[in-house]
C-alpha cells in the first residue's frame, strides 16, 4: 500500500496576549526610565550588560557630596571597580547630558542641565504646589520658629520647603537649622523623618527594622522589633512625631505626617523651635495648626490628580 503524504504545516509564530503585549510596554518604559520592573523574561547579556551600565552610569551621580562638590576619573574606577577608559565613556555621557561638566583634566563637577531640572520640579512638583500654596499660613506663627515640608523619598526624608527663619535662638545661643531644601535625612533621625517613618505600610517597617537595626537602635527607636514597633505605634497614636536635640543640639522638633487620599503617606510637615521648657509647651499647642494645613495639603494634591 501506498502511504498517504500530508503537506507538512509551517508553524505558527506566536500571538501575543494584551497580556504580554502590556509587560513588553511595561518593560519598555521602565528601561527607558532606569527602573527596573520585576517582569519575567529572557534577556540577552547585551540587554543585560545595558541595565547594569545605566545604573552604574546613575550611581556616579552619588558620589558627590557638600564635602566632595568635584569627583576624579579615578574616584569613579575604585568606585565601581570598572577600567579608565569605561569611567572617561560614563562622564563623558553624562557631560554631554548636561549632568556633568568637565572642570579640568580628570575632574567633574555637577552640570547646568541639574539647574534646569531643579526649576522645572519646583514649579511642577505635587507636593512642593501644595505645600508651599497653604504653609505661608503658617507665617505668624514663625517667631523664633521654622516650619519645613519633607518629602518621603528613598527610604528617607527630603526637605523640599522653609518658612521661617534660619537660625532659632536657644538660651541666648543662635542655632543654625540644619535642614534646608535638598537636605536628606534617614527615616530614623528627627521629628519629620519619624513621622514618615510611622505611617509605612507594616511589611515595609519590618523590612526597614531587618535591614537597620543597628541605626535604629542609635537613633532610640528600640533595641528590638518589639520596642520598634511599639515606639512606632506611640507615635501613631498620639498624631505626631517629636524629638530634641537629635539633628540641631538645643531644638525641640515636632513632624505630622502628610498622607495622600489613597492613605500612602507623602511626607511630613516638621515645626522646630527652642527646647527651653515653654517653647516646647507652644510647639505641641501648635500641633493642631499643623493638622489643619496638612489637611490643605492633602485636599490640593487630591485635586491635582
Amino acid at each position: 500500500m501506498l502511504q498517504k503524504l500530508t503537506k507538512p504545516t509551517a508553524k505558527k509564530a506566536p500571538i501575543k496576549t494584551a497580556a504580554k503585549k502590556n509587560s513588553d510596554a511595561r518593560r519598555a518604559s521602565a528601561n527607558a526610565s532606569g527602573l527596573a520592573l520585576s517582569i519575567p523574561s529572557i534577556q540577552t547579556d547585551q540587554e543585560t550588560s545595558s541595565i547594569s551600565a545605566l545604573t552604574r552610569l546613575l550611581q556616579i551621580l552619588d558620589l558627590f557630596t557638600l564635602e566632595r562638590p568635584t569627583i576624579r576619573v579615578e574616584e569613579v574606577v575604585n568606585s565601581f571597580n570598572i577600567v579608565q577608559s569605561t569611567a572617561y565613556r560614563y562622564l563623558k555621557e553624562l557631560c554631554d547630558a548636561g549632568l556633568l561638566a568637565q572642570q579640568g583634566k580628570g575632574v567633574y563637577s555637577l552640570g547646568r542641565r541639574i539647574v534646569e531640572l531643579e526649576r522645572l520640579l519646583q514649579l511642577s512638583d505635587p507636593l512642593l504646589l501644595s505645600g508651599r500654596e497653604v504653609m505661608d499660613d503658617l507665617a505668624e506663627y514663625a517667631q523664633n520658629r521654622a516650619f519645613l515640608l519633607c518629602a518621603y523619598y528613598k527610604d528617607a526624608a527630603l526637605c523640599v520647603y522653609k518658612v521661617g527663619p534660619d537660625e532659632i535662638n536657644y538660651k541666648g545661643n543662635q542655632i543654625k537649622i540644619l535642614r534646608g531644601r535638598g537636605t536628606v535625612f534617614s527615616l530614623f533621625s528627627g521629628a519629620g523623618s519619624q513621622a514618615i517613618l510611622a505611617s509605612l505600610p507594616p511589611h515595609q517597617i519590618k523590612s526597614l527594622y531587618l535591614a537597620n537595626a543597628g541605626q535604629i537602635a542609635t537613633s532610640g527607636l528600640g533595641t528590638t522589633w518589639k520596642e520598634f514597633r511599639t515606639a512606632l505605634s506611640d507615635i501613631r497614636k498620639q498624631g505626631f512625631a517629636q524629638t530634641i536635640g537629635k539633628i540641631n543640639p538645643g531644638l525641640h522638633s515636632v513632624a505630622v505626617p502628610i498622607l495622600k487620599s489613597d492613605g500612602k503617606v507623602a511626607g511630613s510637615l516638621l515645626m522646630i523651635g527652642s527646647s527651653v521648657s515653654n517653647e516646647m509647651k507652644k510647639a505641641i499647642e501648635l500641633v493642631p495648626n499643623l493638622n489643619m494645613e496638612v489637611f490643605k495639603i492633602t485636599e490640593s494634591l487630591a485635586d491635582q490628580n
